[in-house]
């Protein structure tokens, strides 16, 4: 099955630079090489004379002027550097103090964009320290922490995120995202009763939030269906199951785990340090479980679930736990923008070694019989399809879609590596497009790839 969507926006609000003044005995000049010396000319009269006045604001105006510059062409450490000077020249005057503030906010968002967290928060410190006055700036400064965080619960850093989460609700406390991201963490570790703290206290903050309700409504049908299940505690996952007398199924599900976390961790060069939450549920439990469809053995939305009735047949149990596994990894190397033919099409080559071979044969006849009656999916169609559209279709054609999604990426790995999926999912989640990601990592046109794939199929 796919991963969950929990797509955080939060925006910088920008404050625009337009800020300037010129003193009266200095003209402000366009030619950069002009100002310069100017500059170059007031620095050496400062050095001669250090207390005098007016050499001082002169030369303040003119470092301010040449940030200017420099800003209006995007060059936001040599805009900033000039400011300071400017500002350590004329500290009370309130123009260089609110220039300097927008400076600091714009490089943060630059920053920002470039991945780099760590200096676009002490730049956003810096602009409200600047400007401890302006309440958009310590809005922007919380956005970053969010963004942050909500990067680091991506890979399943709940700690680190936490921590900048606290960051987040010192410059603001009242941004419902907080409260969602808490809610996220609580929920992952199993904590329902502070999820459901967190998520309704984001919709005190904004009641629109309809995703937020929605994970509510979900909560408590976890919690109701989840009622009296035993825990068993492993090193990477915590498993939940309905009754004492399922130890032995508990067991033998935490070995064939803790042989994907290694195996599949290996494939990818991936080992998570958070507890991935494991539920098994009786079948009579999963009827309340809008999520869980019925035509499914197991599906990954944050948490690994599945029929506890799969111990029947214990070798495919060991697929469905691979399979399910491999979407956790998929999930931190690629986030939630992975399309399904390469989420699901990698779970399946993770499966594949417990496929027996008549299984192998029955999917490869699936696949020739829809090419022959020209009735299979565009890759195009596979990428835009979610667990809603594909529990509309008929059990066939739901196998179809895993059969194109398996034979697709053998196809792709035999044709590079396994090493290129890790690196088309990191691309991913850079957030380029699949299109993109497919040209930079593979070097051909996605298009190219499906057309000679169907080849193989004599289409």
């Amino acid at each position: 099955m796919g991963q969950k969507k929990n797509i955080m926006i939060v925006l910088f609000i920008m404050l625009l630079p337009g800020l300037i003044f010129i003193s009266p005995g200095i003209l402000f000049c366009e030619d950069e090489s002009r100002v310069e010396a100017l500059i170059k000319e007031y620095e050496k009269k400062i050095a001669y004379d250090p207390y005098n006045g007016e050499i001082k604001q002169e030369l303040s105006v003119l470092y301010h002027n040449r940030a200017k510059e420099l800003a209006d062409d995007g060059l936001w450490e040599e805009a900033i550097d000039k400011e300071e000077r400017s500002y350590d020249l004329a500290p009370d005057t309130e123009v260089i103090k609110k220039t300097l503030a927008v400076y600091y906010n714009s490089y943060a968002l630059e920053l920002r964009d470039a991945g780099n967290f760590s200096k676009a928060a002490q730049c956003l410190k810096l602009a409200v320290d600047s400007f401890p006055d302006e309440p958009i700036l310590k809005k922007n400064a919380a956005a970053l922490y969010l963004v942050w965080a909500d990067n680091l619960i991506r890979k399943d850093e709940y700690d680190n995120a936490e921590r900048m989460l606290v960051n987040a609700e010192r410059f603001d406390e009242e941004n419902p995202y907080l409260y969602v991201m808490r809610g996220e963490i609580a929920y992952t570790r199993d904590n329902y009763y502070r999820a459901k703290e967190n998520w309704s206290k984001a919709l005190e903050f904004n009641p629109s939030l309809y995703n937020v309700r929605i994970k509510l409504e979900k909560l408590e049908k976890d919690q109701e269906t989840e009622r009296n299940f035993s825990i068993k505690e492993l090193e990477h996952f915590k498993l939940k199951f309905k009754g004492i007398d399922k130890q032995d199924l508990a067991e033998e599900v935490a070995e064939i785990l803790r042989n994907a976390y290694r195996e599949v961790g290996q494939d990818y060069n991936l080992y998570p340090r958070a507890t991935v939450l494991v539920v098994i549920y009786p079948r009579n439990k999963l009827k309340k479980l809008d999520y869980f469809p019925d035509w499914a053995a197991g599906t990954y939305d944050g948490k690994i679930r599945f029929r506890e009735n799969l111990i029947e047949n214990k070798t495919y149990m060991k697929a469905v736990l691979y399979h399910e596994y491999t979407h956790v990894l998929v999930r931190i190397l690629g986030g939630d923008k992975v399309p399904l033919w390469l989420n699901e099409g990698l779970a399946e080559y993770s499966a594949k070694k417990f496929k027996t071979p008549e299984m192998r044969k029955a999917r490869k006849m699936l696949l020739i019989k829809f090419f022959k009656n020209k009735t299979f999916f565009s890759i195009d169609r596979l990428g835009g399809m979610d667990l809603n559209r594909l529990s509309s279709l008929s059990p066939n054609r739901i196998e179809l879609v895993y059969a194109q999604s398996e034979s697709f990426i053998n196809y792709l790995i035999n044709r590079s590596s396994l090493h290129d999926m890790k690196t088309l999912l990191e691309h991913l989640k850079k957030g380029d497009s699949i299109y993109k990601a497919v040209k930079d990592v593979l070097f051909v046109d996605l298009d190219v790839l499906e057309r000679d794939w169907k080849s193989g199929f004599g289409y």
